[in-house]
């Protein structure tokens, strides 16, 4: 099988091209803006061919090779600027080009996975969502995301490109980004500070391993039943019980200090983004069903939220980072 991956240096990204690369049974091609320096990291895998290229520069998709299924992981997650939608060019367009380029490129449409989030439904005063819950986004980048996803779901109806959406909520596990928002999270349980907003909402987290399981298991089924499909670690947990798993998993005592109301406003405001994201999901549920992905492809979570936490934490204390 040959597979094109985009952002496969990225944190999710790696464990991918790993995991499928240690199969033997791939060709796998990532799409990066600059081999060089990529190289390093997939150097010990002869099956990864490393293909100089940018989503946004249609020029250099031209050359596209011929694949049997692409995983679309690409994508920008955090910035810094207050105005526009400065997610919109990547997430969004991003994804046409790709897809446009993949047809193309192609004499039989590949099997096209896109990895979306759970950002491009949750809406205000939200339950807890699942693959028929009409879209709400309320972030810039959620908005980006669902965008992206109506784009290639018009492409499976109009041209026939088999799209398969995944979305996940926060992803956690080793070699996260330091200023990624599961490791605010452990920062902040590591100072013992409470969840804002009483920590009686419902939120779903998701182990980069267990996403990676679903991930390959779409690469070895010949049939997929659905086009967009939730995966989490399990059931929704309120977020009191995550801030105990984790504090367990750091050997500290439930966190007591509490974040007056009036700060958690100004912070969720102006404060900067990774602590705005944290502290408006710790206000509201951020929660899915994965009802679906477990009946239609069998999944099962191969880690446990506590297992996962703890080889997450493991991985920051060895390098003293939290």
């Amino acid at each position: 099988m040959r597979i094109l991956i985009t952002g496969g240096t990225g944190f999710i990204g790696r464990f991918l091209v790993r995991k499928l690369a240690k199969g033997r049974d791939a060709q796998i091609f990532c799409l990066v803006r600059r081999p060089a320096q990529a190289r390093e990291k997939f150097k010990k895998y002869d099956n990864v061919e490393l293909i100089k290229g940018d989503i946004l520069d249609s020029t250099s998709l031209e050359s596209l090779p011929e694949v049997d299924l692409v995983y679309h992981l690409a994508g920008k997650v955090h910035s810094k600027e207050k105005k526009g939608n400065p997610y919109y060019e990547l997430n969004t367009e991003g994804t046409r080009f790709l897809a446009q380029a993949v047809m193309q490129s192609s004499r039989i449409y590949s099997r096209f996975v896109f990895l979306s989030s759970i950002a491009a439904v949750v809406g205000r005063n939200c339950g807890v969502v699942n693959e028929n819950t009409p879209p709400d986004p309320v972030t810039r980048y959620g908005k980006s995301k669902l965008e992206a996803e109506n784009i290639l779901l018009d492409f499976k109806r109009r041209y026939g490109l088999p799209v398969i959406i995944v979305r996940a909520p926060l992803v956690y596990g080793p070699e996260d980004n330091f200023f990624s928002g599961a490791f605010l999270l452990f920062k902040m349980v590591k100072r013992r500070i409470k969840p804002v907003g009483g920590g009686k909402n419902l939120v779903s987290l998701c182990y980069v391993e267990n996403l990676i399981f679903v991930l390959e298991k779409i690469k070895n089924l010949k049939k997929i039943p659905g086009n967009i499909y939730f995966v989490a670690d399990d059931d929704p947990y309120p977020l009191e019980r995550w801030i105990e798993i984790i504090a367990r998993a750091q050997g500290v005592s439930f966190p007591f200090i509490g974040i007056p109301e009036f700060l958690a406003d100004i912070f969720s405001k102006i404060g900067p983004h990774g602590i705005r994201k944290i502290i408006n999901q710790m206000r509201s549920n951020w929660a899915c069903d994965i009802t679906r992905v477990r009946k239609e492809l069998g999944y099962s979570p191969p880690y446990t939220p506590e297992e996962g936490i703890k080889k997450t934490i493991s991985w920051f204390k060895e390098r003293g980072i939290i």
